[in-house]
């Protein structure tokens, strides 16, 4: 289980629960609802107003499960100790419907809980901005103020609510908190009056008396505490904070006080953590080793614990001659150190412990390795022990308890503690709530792609297909949506997994094909389309099966295909293009000049007809006429990738160098991943002599490409320009293995 501190600077401000807030309840002998009731309603509601085709209620009705369900969710995390996947769900509960109060709320204190103060902030201000009047929710604004460290504009906003809510005690105690953190003493004490007059009970002055010594306040904290302990000599905490106080005496640690005062609190409490391990380590300064060891082998939390408590328990046994022991736990303390970020003065401590101790076992080797690691960390960072341990109690922030404010935000998810609930039982609720979620968003999915909206549909189907990715329908419904947006490659994975579930479907199996063609897996889109019993009658499939198949290299069986089309479409100029394309695969150039020239003939403007040709005359090295037709194919066609491309080509070849840089430039930007693109810039760069923007260019080019040889070719040339031997000799090595295992780039380097 995942557990998250509250930051220390909330220390003074969430500590409320027990003594100023009851938290949620229930009537006597009423039990809580359902935690799932609002959810199955809202969705019943909305299938209802579905099938009455009632569309606006149901979308709203959907969004209201939606809401319910994720807030949900997110209690279900909290009460699982999960916080990050409590954000996630309260996240998605925010924008879920119009309503964002509950979501926003409780979404803060879970920011809070993890340390996003400007996040919780930020949250909290949308919510008391658009909800003046919410207490509650500027209460705790202003302790996400605090955390965030705008003290003074957490005690404005404070002094704001009191005017309208003078009465409220949590919120009196949490202005006097704020005063004594901006060195306000005499405003805060009456209101800590105010606040013991209306909760007159012994934890409210330990509280008290806890908040004051959180401020330095020493003296006031002493006084609360013994009014506490007077009004009710049992009350938990009282003589465990007045330990801690005689710790951090500024004139230097009461030791026997200390552990006189925590000694009562744990005759009383004996499970108290905090104050057996601060007991022991007072016994330890007060060299009372023989009793400080019960008490620091009992908060030693194997795997969990911390490496002060480490340093103390082998200060204490190598004190009590057991150096085996000592060395053991002081190399574990040391191991935390790059975990919890120690203090350097508290690991040059833990390294000189150990070192004593490995010295008194004789193993003078290791030791003085530590010895000198202690060293190393300055002398001027020694102190002595008492002050370490005033230092730590001082920097240590005890885990607080949660105000009212925040108890409600949380509260407001469910009426229901899931921390009493059996695994077995959770494990089932949270199914439900992914069934419903995603039914939710599958059905307004739906009604999106019906309304000739695919790509909002996509947006609602994605978290279904996340939620509950084998609900019928679910992966169909994403991929055709996404399909129908041109957002062909998050098509192929749900039409894949919908097809594999329903392997007879031929609409599917089309459409996946389609998406294949459309992302370039030629190969595996004729592999879909091969065997469709639809395709003879069908001529747009007849021809992308027949692309297909050029465009994966297979020219020869795409020959059938063209017969039969050109039968039936001989003015087809598209087909005409293709028939060029595979004459051309074939380098039967003759063959593929007739077709294009033909295809142009019957539609001037037809798609890549004068790209075919630019590189059909590239390759047979006649550059003005391969310059010719691509700069014509870019008139009709200005974002074609490929023509630009392959025009900078033609004009890097003509030392049209200066034009080929801008045309890849531009293709980069619409292409950033296009490796040949990449590897051209470089090649062109470095002929120019900028060797420097050569190599970084081709360095990008060899990630994108890393299987290229002559990208490496053409690196190792740039670094050997820029005196970069040891580099240039490793791109060379990397050169000659890429083309001992293959032909490489292609064309030269």
């Amino acid at each position: 289980m995942v557990r998250h501190p509250v930051p220390p600077r909330l220390a003074a401000t969430l500590a409320l629960a027990g003594c100023l807030a009851a938290g949620p309840s229930t009537a006597a002998g009423v039990a809580p609802p359902e935690p799932a009731a609002a959810l199955r309603d809202a969705f019943g509601q909305a299938e209802q107003a579905l099938r009455a085709g009632e569309m606006e209620l149901a979308e709203s009705r959907y969004r209201t499960a939606l809401l319910e369900g994720w807030l949900l969710k997110g209690a279900l995390a909290v009460a699982a100790g999960d916080l990050p996947a409590a954000r996630a769900a309260l996240l998605d509960a925010s924008t879920a419907a119009v309503d964002t109060r509950r979501a926003l709320s409780a979404l803060a204190v879970v920011h809070l809980r993890l340390g996003e103060t400007d996040q919780a902030v930020a949250a909290l201000h949308t919510v008391s901005a658009r909800h003046r009047d919410d207490v509650a929710t500027r209460r705790l604004l202003a302790q996400a103020l605090v955390a965030a460290g705008h003290p003074e504009q957490a005690v404005a906003e404070l002094e704001e609510i009191r005017a309208t809510s003078p009465h409220d005690a949590e919120l009196a105690f949490t202005l006097a908190s704020g005063y004594l953190r901006l060195g306000r003493v005499d405003a805060a004490e009456p209101l800590f009056a105010e606040v013991q007059k209306a909760r007159p009970a012994a934890a409210t002055q330990v509280l008290i008396g806890r908040t004051y010594r959180d401020f330095g306040q020493q003296p006031r904290a002493r006084a609360a505490l013994q009014q506490a302990l007077a009004m009710d000599p049992a009350v938990r905490r009282a003589h465990y904070y007045l330990g801690t106080l005689a710790l951090l005496d500024a004139d230097g640690a009461r030791l026997d006080e200390a552990i006189a005062e925590l000694r009562q609190e744990l005759a009383r409490y004996p499970d108290d953590r905090p104050a057996l391990l601060y007991l022991g380590m007072a016994l330890v300064e007060a060299q009372r080793y023989e009793e400080a060891l019960p008490a620091l082998l009992d908060v030693d939390r194997g795997e969990h614990a911390e490496a002060e408590a480490l340093y103390y328990l082998g200060r204490c046994q190598l004190a009590l001659g057991r150096g085996p022991e000592a060395a053991a736990t002081l190399r574990r303390a040391l191991a935390l150190v790059p975990v919890e970020g120690v203090d350097p003065r508290r690991v040059q401590g833990i390294e000189y412990q150990l070192a004593l101790a490995l010295r008194r076992q004789g193993n003078e080797s290791e030791a003085a390795a530590h010895f000198a690691a202690a060293a190393k960390l300055s002398s001027s960072l020694a102190e002595r022990s008492q002050a370490r341990l005033a230092r730590y109690l001082s920097d240590k922030a005890e885990p607080p308890e949660m105000t009212e404010s925040a108890q409600l935000a949380l509260s407001a998810l469910t009426a229901t503690s899931f921390d009493t609930w059996p695994s077995p039982r959770r494990d089932a609720l949270r199914r439900e709530v992914d069934d419903l979620l995603a039914r939710s968003y599958l059905n307004l999915g739906v009604m999106q792609l019906q309304a000739g909206e695919p790509a909002r549909a996509v947006e609602l189907l994605q978290p279904a297909v996340q939620l509950a990715a084998d609900l019928a329908g679910v992966q169909r419904a994403l991929g055709v949506a996404a399909f129908n947006a041109h957002q062909f490659e998050t098509a192929i994975p749900p039409l894949s997994a919908a097809l594999a579930r329903e392997p007879q479907d031929g609409e599917l199996r089309r459409l996946l094909a389609m998406a294949r063609l459309e992302t370039g897996a030629y190969d595996a889109a004729a592999k879909l389309l091969a065997d469709d019993p639809q395709r003879a009658g069908d001529p747009a499939l007849q021809y992308a099966y027949a692309m297909a198949l050029v465009r994966s290299g297979q020219p020869a069986r795409a020959g059938d295909v063209f017969a039969e089309l050109l039968r039936d479409h001989a003015e087809w100029p598209e087909l005409h293009v293709l028939l060029g394309q595979a004459h051309a695969a074939e380098s039967d150039y003759e063959a593929a000049i007739a077709s294009l020239r033909y295809a142009l003939t019957l539609s001037p403007a037809v798609a890549e007809a004068h790209l075919t040709l630019g590189s059909i005359y590239l390759r047979q090295g006649k550059l003005a006429e391969a310059e010719t037709e691509l700069r014509a194919e870019l008139v009709d066609h200005a974002d074609d990738v490929q023509a630009r491309y392959q025009l900078a080509n033609v004009l890097a070849l003509e030392d049209k160098g200066d034009e080929a840089v801008l045309l890849l430039t531009t293709v980069l930007e619409r292409s950033p991943n296009f490796a040949d693109g990449r590897y051209l810039l470089g090649k062109v760069l470095l002929a120019r002599g900028d060797a420097q923007a050569a190599a970084a260019t081709l360095e990008a080019a060899a990630q994108l490409a890393p299987a290229d040889a002559n990208v490496r070719y053409q690196l190792a040339q740039a670094y050997q320009k820029l005196g970069q031997t040891e580099l240039a000799d490793k791109a060379f090595a990397a050169y000659r293995e890429l083309k001992r295992g293959s032909s490489g780039h292609g064309a030269s380097p």
